[in-house]
């Protein structure tokens, strides 16, 4: 008797054990399912300066591979006081996460298009978000909710080719302390004989009445890709033309415009480098929150510092020099250009083969996927090899976050990351290795966090490297 009531308490417990798991496992499921996060990373910095604070699933997304010219992109941007993380993703996604613990706020479609351009305003109350596509919008909302406060197309000037899908795209956007708002509209068609570019710059109230634009009664001819605003609402922008049997309007390399862009206060032309016949600039000029500095750097390897005043030169360095190999002329692309109270830093990407893009270069560069790192007075303090294209730069007030993606020629997998490197003397600080790219980075004002968005990779032999997701990092109090 006594055994038979032993074994019936036997699977009492049993029982008990069972549900008590299956409750704390759907809870945990729940919680995952909740917030999107991953909490028990096995993820780890080369350092153990920064933690991992989340994973965050991004969803599936078209995984290319090293013969793709463009990548999978990955907006990530952190709020003034470094309290959220906002994060576009290739599917139209947004996303705001509490940064600390890497909780997932709220999650939403943006809408019809494709996410082109992200950013806070400088109270961190509202997110801007850009999108590529019919109706080119740019859209206004609450931070702490997801609530669409407004929303501005722009493709009623630009117009919108829903035949060859030539959609128009906000694909920069800014503020200045007076809470205006700053867009940049572009358009390109592509077609066998030429390229064709239109392009607007916009100016909004806080409450999404426009106030401004330029050029006033037609489009740009050149296309823009970047824009700059100090804290006092001047404007900076930077052109780039890549057919050279087109005769643009706008054919200066930098432009200054007044805070309700009505007026060219001054614009500036540099003269191409053999073999080039056009300056491009694609993710400069960028001017000080000041206003007194201007730097930029053309896709030719050429950096500039002008004075943010009246557009004076005040030096110029060549980190990139074209070089003829077999009748081939090879260089590194010049991407970012930015600045710090103190430090200037400037990036350049891949070895590319001006003849034919797609083509694989006979060498490598020994200027590419490069950090350099200047003072004001034109210094070089230190350049840092990363080995892979450098996909997104972000700056603190003592550190870089760079994001670290493919090496179209050497395709070694091992440099993928996000690295964060010393504005001091460039010295790598800490550094989270990714089996994917990294497509996106982030870092906070302070430099306390850091975030990085992975994108798949396939390799040559078919086999598909990382996930499309984001990596959420922190620095533990001291």
């Amino acid at each position: 008797m006594n055994d038979r009531w032993r074994e019936k308490a036997k699977a009492v417990a049993i029982i008990a054990l069972l549900f008590i798991t299956l409750f704390f496992l759907g809870r945990y499921i729940f919680q995952q399912a909740g917030d999107g996060t991953n909490k028990d990373s096995f993820l780890k910095t080369s350092a153990g300066l920064y933690q991992v604070v989340a994973e965050v699933p991004l969803g599936q997304v078209e995984v290319y591979n090293y013969q793709r010219m463009g990548f999978t992109k990955g907006f990530v941007c952190f709020s003034p006081d470094g309290a959220a993380l906002a994060v576009g993703t290739e599917n139209s996604e947004l996303l705001v996460l509490e940064s600390e613990k890497g909780k997932l706020k709220w999650r939403k479609r943006s809408g019809n298009g494709k996410i082109s351009a992200l950013a806070f305003s400088r109270d961190g109350r509202r997110l801007y978000v850009g999108e590529n596509g019919p109706q080119a919008d740019l859209i206004c909302l609450d931070a702490q909710t997801g609530e669409e406060l407004w929303r501005r197309g722009s493709a009623k000037e630009l117009g919108s080719g829903l035949n060859d899908k030539t959609y128009p795209g906000i694909v920069c956007i800014r503020e200045s302390d007076a809470g205006t708002v700053y867009a940049v509209g572009q358009r390109t068609i592509r077609s066998a004989e030429r390229y064709e570019y239109r392009g607007r710059l916009y100016a909004y109230t806080p409450e999404g009445v426009l106030s401004g634009k330029f050029p006033q009664e037609r489009n740009l001819d050149a296309w823009v890709g970047w824009m700059s605003v100090s804290a006092q609402g001047q404007v900076f922008f930077g052109t780039a033309n890549w057919d050279a049997k087109l005769q643009c309007q706008d054919n200066q390399s930098i432009y200054k415009l007044d805070e309700g862009l009505r007026q060219v206060l001054w614009s500036t032309a540099m003269a191409p480098v053999p073999p080039y016949e056009r300056t491009t600039l694609r993710s400069s000029p960028e001017v000080t929150e000041d206003g007194k500095w201007v730097v930029s750097f053309a896709s030719d390897g050429r950096a500039f510092l002008h004075h943010g005043e009246d557009g004076t030169l005040v030096w110029r360095r060549t980190l990139s020099k074209p070089e003829l190999v077999n009748g081939i002329y090879v260089n590194a692309t010049g991407l970012y250009g930015q600045a710090t109270a103190d430090r200037l830093v400037f990036t350049t990407g891949n070895t590319y083969n001006r003849a034919n893009w797609q083509m694989t270069t006979p060498m490598e560069h020994p200027s590419s996927n490069c950090v350099f790192l200047f003072d004001y007075q034109g210094r070089l303090i230190e350049k840092k090899e990363l080995g892979g294209m450098v996909e997104q730069l972000a700056l603190s007030e003592g550190a870089a976050a760079v994001a670290v993606g493919r090496n179209s020629r050497t395709k070694d997998a091992s440099v993928h990351g996000l690295t964060l490197l010393s504005l001091r003397d460039g010295s790598v600080l800490d550094r989270l290795a990714l089996e994917g790219p990294c497509a996106g980075a982030a870092i906070s004002k302070d430099g306390r966090l850091a975030a990085a968005v992975e994108a798949p990779l396939q390799l040559d032999d078919g086999t598909i490297m990382g996930e499309y997701r984001l990596i959420v990092i922190k620095k533990p109090a001291q």
